[in-house]
């Protein structure tokens, strides 16, 4: 029973050890009661070590002052009620004093009650017992202390008016021990008291300053949980746990921000994934129609004698594959957007000079299909732009607006330069766009309701829903408006301001 006892004792106190030791809080109320208990415990051995030096070298110049004072009083005339024999006896001095007769002037007694200190027996004895008895011990020179057995005494003679006064002078050092052992209990009671003081405003200290950490740890946890939104109150009594807590908020900031990238990083990666699964899907749709009339034309090719027939049949087989060849360029164009969207590569080019390049590219087109081009440019603009993104947009709305122009019709081309924005617009003379239908012509393989354009040409569907995308990874706008002839398409991005 006793080995189960002390083993659970012995495991109580690792227990208390690891707990205790690892707290702030405990730490210091242990270190703060240690080093007070270690001040006073020095103080208190100093205390008992040098008291009584001290004492008997403080009373030692009391006794030399008394000698010094008694100098210039007439020593024959002393009394008890002298004001400085009163003040020395309250000091626990006691006087005896004899003339060269060894008659006793003064001596010091516990009753005042008698007539003549020359015949008191009590006055007598201690004259031949303190000064008689030790005559040699006395000296015209100098006062003579000592701390004997007993006592702590200083013996010496005054000479007044040619007459010679034997001075003894004591303190019994019972008085003293008595008196020191008063002192060693009052400062033992007064070490207690300051200790268990000290115990108590260092609990209360240790609170005041571990519990700020305590709620700045709470609040920690509640941010985690929160997935980071809260912050800690700053506002902290102590300018290091406000530093703290400053320097927690930041890296709490710092973690949500971390955090919003990541999910938008998965966002867009997600997205990106979603958009490339949805194109494949819709270009394997796509490609099935024109591959099926290619497919059922070249069977019939076989079959036709009549050579007119036969030619249209190829000009067919021809339009469907440079429909699907266009199909694959822009799938190509959009992976390679899709690629570029984490990182985009601009440069600050002049929009002008882009413009006219890509235009320069349709002349013999615009010659061949009888359609006026007009072009009006502004002052240099620059632009932070991907030139072959934008030249790309900037050629699939001239394009688009080629397919849809009507015979000997015309196709504008404007760039303007705005306060903040250049706009870049390409118009042409042909049918309206219905107003429902102006928000899915940007959409993937959206190629509206006719099923051929105003030329007889088809379209992959992908040309709008390109520009769309180029210029989102701008940051600009795109749109459309009926106009009075036809059409007008635009293209807005932010424009380079000069520097002063």
């Amino acid at each position: 029973m006793s080995v189960h006892i002390l083993n659970q004792y012995m495991a109580l106190v690792i227990f208390l050890r690891l707990k205790m030791f690892k707290t702030i809080k405990s730490r210091m109320i242990i270190m703060q009661t240690i080093t007070i208990f270690f001040i006073l415990g020095i103080l208190f051995v100093l205390f008992s070590a040098f008291a009584e030096d001290y004492y008997f070298s403080r009373k030692i110049g009391v006794i030399k002052q008394s000698f010094s004072t008694l100098q210039k009083e007439d020593i024959s005339t002393l009394t008890y009620k002298n004001r400085y024999i009163i003040s020395y006896e309250e000091q626990k001095l006691r006087f005896v004093i004899a003339n060269e007769k060894f008659e006793p002037i003064y001596v010091t007694l516990k009753t005042k009650n008698f007539k003549s200190m020359t015949q008191n027996a009590n006055a007598k004895a201690k004259v031949e017992n303190n000064i008689v008895s030790r005559l040699y011990r006395f000296s015209e020179k100098e006062i003579v202390t000592n701390n004997g057995v007993g006592k702590i005494s200083g013996r010496g003679i005054i000479t007044q008016n040619g007459n010679k006064y034997y001075l003894y002078v004591y303190e019994l050092k019972s008085n003293m021990k008595i008196h020191l052992s008063y002192y060693k209990l009052f400062f033992g009671i007064m070490l207690i008291l300051v200790a268990v003081v000290g115990v108590i405003v260092s609990v209360v200290i240790s609170n005041r300053i571990c519990k700020p950490i305590r709620q700045i740890e709470e609040n920690t946890k509640l941010a985690v949980k929160n997935n980071f939104e809260l912050n800690i109150n700053e506002n902290q009594e102590f300018v290091e746990l406000s530093s703290l807590a400053h320097s927690i908020n930041i890296m709490l900031s710092k973690i949500r921000e971390q955090i919003t990238e990541l999910e938008n990083e998965i966002e867009n990666k997600t997205k990106v994934e979603n958009l490339r699964k949805q194109f494949v899907n819709n270009v394997s749709h796509e490609m099935k129609t024109p591959l099926a009339i290619i497919s059922s034309q070249v069977e019939m090719l076989e079959l036709l004698q009549d050579k007119q027939k036969k030619k249209e049949y190829c000009q067919s087989i021809i339009e469907e594959t440079e429909n699907m060849s266009q199909m694959i360029n822009d799938m190509i164009v959009i992976y390679s957007m899709q690629s570029a969207e984490e990182e985009l590569m601009v440069v600050s080019a002049d929009i002008n000079e882009l413009v006219e390049f890509t235009c320069r590219d349709y002349d013999k087109l615009f010659f061949t299909k009888n359609i006026s081009l007009h072009e009006s440019y502004t002052e240099k603009c620059m632009a932070e732009v991907n030139e072959r993104f934008f030249t790309q947009a900037v050629s699939n709305y001239i394009t688009n607006a080629i397919k849809h122009c009507k015979e000997e019709g015309n196709v504008y081309v404007r760039v303007m330069s705005g306060e903040n924005n250049i706009k870049v617009e390409v118009e042409n003379d042909g049918k309206h766009i219905p107003e429902e239908n102006i928000e899915n012509i940007w959409n993937m393989f959206y190629q509206g309701n006719d099923s051929a354009t105003l030329n007889g040409q088809k379209g992959s569907g992908l040309g709008l829903y390109l520009v769309k995308s180029i210029v989102e990874l701008h940051h600009g706008k795109y749109g459309c408006e009926n106009v009075e002839n036809g059409v007008v398409f635009y293209i807005e991005l932010p424009k380079v301001q000069k520097n002063n």
